[in-house]
């Protein structure tokens, strides 16, 4: 067993939710790895525009799976490759999303555009950060997928019971919880597996050089696929079932643990 690249996700995996960077710690164990030749590949559902900038300094990797792999971008935010939903499904998503009150954003090669319940959306989503305009308000009355092109993938927020009702009622697309009262969305046919394993590809590897970590549904995937993969200590159980290892929590640097523990480095 040879593992040459490490894909993380970012939130609950190698960032807190209350912290906008790695450890020092973290950061220490990733230096190590590169010195040895390890690379270091982000898997996120994160619109590029949203993710966290210390890590272009403290990680620096060549490319970002984003949008749950609906995206494929380098480090300077070149899009590689791309994956847009279905119109039907967009349609049916936002007439939901309207009658049950939940907000609903659409991420685009642009940003991601609100189109539902604009509040519940920002507040749960945004916060208090500042994304400059990486996020906007549909414009016009026109959906903004007509005169741009097709979203990457939809991240809704409010009440899980509802949001949960949403898988019978869309079977044409995955809906994993991500955080409390946050889901993502996307179509079943790729996933952040999908787009990792491009760039496997153009690094002439393959799924036995790879140590996956996560927390979330969107994860499990990835998790299978790597030759080793680590479920968060403060994953869902059903993350952890899928898991090769369980580390400890994101709070305990448990990315570095299992890489430790491993003797990758």
């Amino acid at each position: 067993m040879t593992i040459k690249m490490l894909v993380c996700d970012i939130d609950g995996t190698l960032i807190p939710y209350s912290r906008e960077s790695i450890s020092a710690k973290l950061k220490e164990t990733f230096d190590e790895a590169k010195a040895k030749g390890i690379q270091i590949l982000i898997a996120t559902g994160r619109h590029y525009s949203f993710i966290h900038k210390s890590l272009f300094e403290d990680v620096n990797p060549d490319y970002f799976v984003t949008i749950n792999g609906a995206c494929l971008v380098d480090k300077h935010g070149t899009v590689l490759e791309s994956y847009p939903m279905k119109e039907e499904d967009i349609d049916i998503l936002y007439k939901l999303c309207e009658e049950y009150n939940i907000g609903l954003g659409f991420k685009f090669k642009e940003g991601v555009v609100i189109y539902s319940n604009y509040d519940k959306f920002y507040k749960g989503y945004v916060g208090d950060k500042d994304y400059g305009n990486a996020v906007f308000a549909n414009p016009t009355d026109i959906p903004f997928h007509k005169t741009n092109g097709l979203p990457l993938g939809a991240f809704l927020i409010g009440d899980e019971t509802i949001i949960e009702t949403f898988k019978e009622k869309i079977p044409s697309l995955v809906f994993a919880w991500s955080y409390s009262k946050g889901y993502d969305a996307y179509p079943p046919t790729f996933s952040k597996a999908t787009t990792i394993a491009s760039v496997l590809k153009m690094n002439n590897l393959t799924w036995d050089n790879v140590m996956s970590f996560g927390d979330a549904e969107n994860d499990i995937e990835m998790l299978r696929q790597a030759q080793i993969g680590v479920a968060m200590g403060n994953a869902r159980d059903i993350v952890k079932k899928e898991a090769d290892f369980v580390t400890t929590s994101v709070d305990e640097d448990g990315v570095d643990f299992a890489i430790r523990h491993f003797n990758v480095i």
